[in-house]
C-alpha cells in the first residue's frame, strides 16, 4: 500500500469513527446516577411531560415504518445497568428532532422505557436519559459555534473531557469506552499512515496492528465494509468490460455466495426503481419552475408534487436531496 493511498484509507475510517464519536458527543449526558439532574434539562424537558406517550400511529416521518433499536438492561440485582446500548435507544428515538417538539420526542422515550423495564430500574433509566439529554445540549453549545475546533484530535479530546464533567469517569467509561478506543486506534493509524519516515512494509505493518486493537466486533464491521467496497470495484471493471448481469451475478456468488448474490439483486432492483421515481419527480419539478408561478404557488404545487411521488421517510430524503441539490456549486 502506498503512503497516499494509506493515507486516504486510515483518514476514510478515522472521519467515520470521529463522526459517530462527536455526533454523539452533541447527544449524550450523565453523571452518577444519583446525582440530580443540570436544573437546565428539568426545565427545559420537565418529567411530567412523559406522562402521556404520543400514540404509535402518529409516528414521526423519520421513524415511520421502522422498529427501535438499542437496548435496555438488568444487573444481576434487577437494577438498570447503563451501556451504550440505552443511548442508541434513545438516539433512535432522537433521530426525530426537529420533526417534533423535545417534550413529545422525552415521552417516546419515556413510555419505551417504561415498557420494558420494572418500575424502580425504569427511573434509573429515566435519569440516565434526562442527563443525556443535558449532555447533548452542553455539547451543542460548547463544540457548536467554535471554528477554532476543527482539529480532530483537539476536539475529540475536548469531547472526552465533557463526558467525563458530565457523566463521572466510571459512568463515561461505561457508556463511551469502547467508542473512545475505536478513535483513539483510528487516530493514531491516521498518523501512522502520514508519517513520511516510515517504509510501505512498516507502514503496512503497523496500520495491521493497529487494527488488531480494534474491538472483534468493530473488526468484523471494517471487513464486511471494504469487501463491499472491493466488490463494487470488481462490478465496476467487469460492467467496463462488458459484462452483463449473469457475469455479474456470477461474481457476487464467487465472493459471497448465492443467498447474498439474490439479496444484492433485490437491492439492485430497489435502487434502480427508487432512481427512476427520482428521475420522473425532477422532470416534473423542473418543467413545474419553468411555469415561472409565484412564490406561494410554486411551493404548494411542489408540495402536491412530493406527495404524488413519496411517502413516510421517502419524503425527508427527496427534500434532503433537493436541498443539497439547489446548494451544490454546479447550480
Amino acid at each position: 500500500m502506498t503512503a497516499a493511498r494509506a493515507a486516504t484509507a486510515a483518514a476514510a475510517l478515522l472521519v467515520l469513527a470521529i463522526g459517530l464519536a462527536l455526533l454523539r458527543g452533541g447527544e449524550r449526558q450523565a453523571a452518577p446516577l444519583a446525582a440530580e439532574p443540570p436544573a437546565q434539562a428539568a426545565q427545559r424537558l420537565p418529567p411530567a411531560a412523559a406522562a402521556q406517550a404520543p400514540p404509535a400511529e402518529s409516528l414521526p416521518a423519520s421513524l415511520a415504518g421502522t422498529s427501535v433499536d438499542g437496548a435496555l438492561r438488568l444487573d444481576a440485582a434487577g437494577r438498570f445497568a447503563p451501556g451504550p446500548e440505552a443511548l442508541v435507544l434513545f438516539d433512535y428515538f432522537l433521530a426525530a428532532t426537529g420533526e417534533e417538539p423535545p417534550e413529545r420526542i422525552r415521552a417516546r422515550i419515556v413510555a419505551e422505557i417504561r415498557r420494558r423495564l420494572p418500575a424502580e430500574a425504569a427511573r434509573e433509566a429515566e435519569a440516565l436519559l434526562d442527563r443525556y439529554l443535558a449532555y447533548r445540549e452542553a455539547a451543542r453549545e460548547r463544540f457548536s459555534a467554535d471554528a477554532s475546533l476543527a482539529d480532530p484530535e483537539r476536539r475529540f479530546q475536548l469531547v472526552r473531557e465533557l463526558r467525563r464533567e458530565m457523566f463521572g469517569a466510571g459512568l463515561a467509561a461505561a457508556l463511551f469506552g469502547e467508542e473512545e478506543r475505536v478513535v483513539g486506534v483510528d487516530l493514531e493509524r491516521q498518523r501512522v499512515a502520514q508519517r513520511a519516515d516510515l517504509d510501505p512494509a512498516e507502514r503496512e505493518r503497523r496500520l495491521v496492528e493497529l487494527e488488531e486493537q480494534l474491538p472483534e466486533a468493530e473488526r468484523a464491521a471494517r471487513r464486511e465494509a471494504r469487501a463491499a467496497l472491493e466488490l463494487r470495484e470488481a462490478e465496476a471493471a467487469l460492467r467496463a468490460a462488458g459484462a452483463g448481469p449473469a457475469e455479474i451475478e456470477a461474481e457476487r456468488e464467487r465472493r459471497f455466495g448465492p443467498e447474498a448474490a439474490r439479496r444484492l439483486a433485490a437491492l439492485d432492483r430497489r435502487r434502480a426503481e427508487w432512481e427512476g421515481r427520482v428521475a420522473a419527480y425532477r422532470a416534473a419539478r423542473d418543467a413545474l419552475r419553468a411555469e415561472g408561478r409565484a412564490a406561494e404557488d410554486y411551493d404548494a404545487a411542489l408540495e402536491a408534487l412530493r406527495d404524488a411521488h413519496f411517502a413516510g421517510p421517502e419524503r425527508l430524503r427527496i427534500e434532503a436531496l433537493d436541498r443539497a441539490e439547489a446548494a451544490s456549486p454546479a447550480r
